[in-house]
């Protein structure tokens, strides 16, 4: 077990956090703002859960691609709030823009258009490449409906949505766009939760719909410097710590991990669904619940990382579409030693094909847009659980659930079912469950 602490004061309420991934880095960071002893427990040696640093064969990269939006207000505050004026030096941000790669017979090339929000979708849309005018028509009084007026049924799926549009409108813009953001299939994703997306990132103003590309690792994006903050605030974080059991006592939470049991007047879980149903297993009343996460159904992500010593400029292929096969996206950037290393997106990939098989069908793909080597590294990475299905019934139920138990809460995307799950969301719901804590507190406490 890895232990880091520091001396400080420290109030008689103690919070236990368990997992320290983007939620669990909200929650106690709020905390600790708060002057709330907290303790952080982390099964794994890096911090991050699903968004995280891997380190292998001498390499460090994420465990998978992730881009902000513009939109996310929680989460670009919160690492706004870590790393001070030199943000820009972690994230880099860029206006919408999507670019398929040129070898595709029908590339797309869409950019944000000029004016205020949401005008500059609109002029985005008419200056597109690769539409009619026709379809450029049909798709700006799509959006003018549904971002402005009509809401879809809670029971509607994106391909529901998106019926009434050009077939080379959903195939080009929509169904992508989809599995980007809720990483379900349109023909399963639930419309109500995309219409939202986009009425965060268009309707705000102008750089909602920005992308926000980190410069750093996912790690030192934000869980990284959000511990540090919490242990230099006189709290625990404690890595390659496995909790066992949580056991609901008269005063408060006996939390049980290998070495020891801990007592907590309350108890932040932030982890997946699947572990949350684990650890209340002997809270009386918590049944229903645990079948219900027990029941989820998850989507996953292969990430297919290749380096390559030549062959791209990593400032044209920043972030393309890609047709599908295998990959969706792909994202590419200089390394320090020059190389380029290129990371190609299959969302919502449910495989048959072995490692070796994807990594050349991977390689084969960004081949027919460039002249590459063979690659000098190649990693597969797969989340199997990366997402839960973002399908119109599994947010209806995941709306109805409770947010607490007893004196323990929960925190994670799954906590916001109006969103997909994304980085914001696990922000969100941190903050949302740390806060709670707080406002519960007598304010002599505090």
């Amino acid at each position: 077990m890895d232990r880091v602490q520091n001396g400080g004061l420290r109030l008689k309420h103690r919070v236990a956090v368990i997992g320290a991934g983007w939620a669990g880095a909200a929650a106690a960071l709020t905390l600790a703002r708060a002057d709330v002893a907290v303790t952080v427990f982390e099964a794994a040696k890096i911090v991050g859960g699903r968004a995280r640093r891997v380190e292998k064969t001498e390499r460090s990269f994420d465990n998978g691609q992730h881009i902000l939006l513009g939109a996310y207000d929680r989460s670009l505050a919160l690492i706004a709030s870590l790393h001070g004026e030199h943000v820009d030096h972690v994230l880099e941000r860029r206006s919408l823009s999507m670019r398929m790669a040129a070898h595709l017979p029908e590339p797309l090339v869409l950019r944000a258009g000029a004016g205020p929000a949401p005008l500059h979708l609109a002029t985005g849309l008419l200056a597109a490449r690769g539409l009619t005018i026709s379809e450029k028509v049909a798709t700006c009084l799509w959006a003018t409906k549904y971002l402005l007026c009509a809401r879809p049924a809670a029971s509607a799926t994106v391909s529901e949505l998106i019926n009434e549009q050009p077939r080379r409108v959903r195939a080009l813009l929509w169904e992508p766009l989809c599995v980007a953001a809720l990483n379900t299939p349109a023909e399963r994703a639930s419309a109500g939760v995309f219409i939202e997306v986009l009425r965060r990132s268009f309707l705000p103003n102008r750089s909602a719909s920005d992308m926000m590309l980190p410069r750093v690792d996912l790690s030192a994006l934000l869980p990284e410097p959000a511990l540090a903050e919490v242990v230099a605030r006189g709290n625990t974080v404690l890595t390659s710590s496995v909790v066992m059991a949580l056991r609901n006592e008269d005063a408060g939470v006996s939390l049980v991990t290998r070495d020891a049991e801990h007592a907590f007047d309350q108890v932040i879980i932030a982890t997946g669904p699947q572990h949350v149903a684990r650890l209340l297993e002997s809270f009386e009343h918590s049944q229903l619940l645990r079948h219900a996460l027990e029941s989820l159904h998850y989507e996953p992500i292969s990430t297919l990382h290749y380096e390559f010593s030549a062959g791209m400029d990593p400032t044209d292929a920043a972030m393309l579409m890609l047709d599908g096969a295998p990959g969706q996206w792909l994202f590419a950037q200089r390394l320090p030693n020059g190389r380029v290393r290129t990371s190609v997106v299959i969302s919502a990939h449910h495989r048959a094909d072995d490692e070796a098989d994807l990594l050349r069908n991977g390689l084969a793909q960004l081949r027919q847009s460039f002249a590459l080597p063979e690659p000098i590294w190649s990693q597969l990475i797969t989340e199997k659980r990366a997402t839960y299905s973002c399908t119109p019934a599994q947010v209806e139920l995941l709306s109805h659930l409770p947010r607490a138990v007893g004196e323990v809460r929960f925190a994670g995307d799954w906590c916001v079912p109006e969103l997909p799950a994304t980085l914001e969301s696990a922000v969100i719901s941190g903050e949302r469950a740390a806060q709670a804590i707080i406002q519960s507190l007598p304010k002599l406490t505090r």
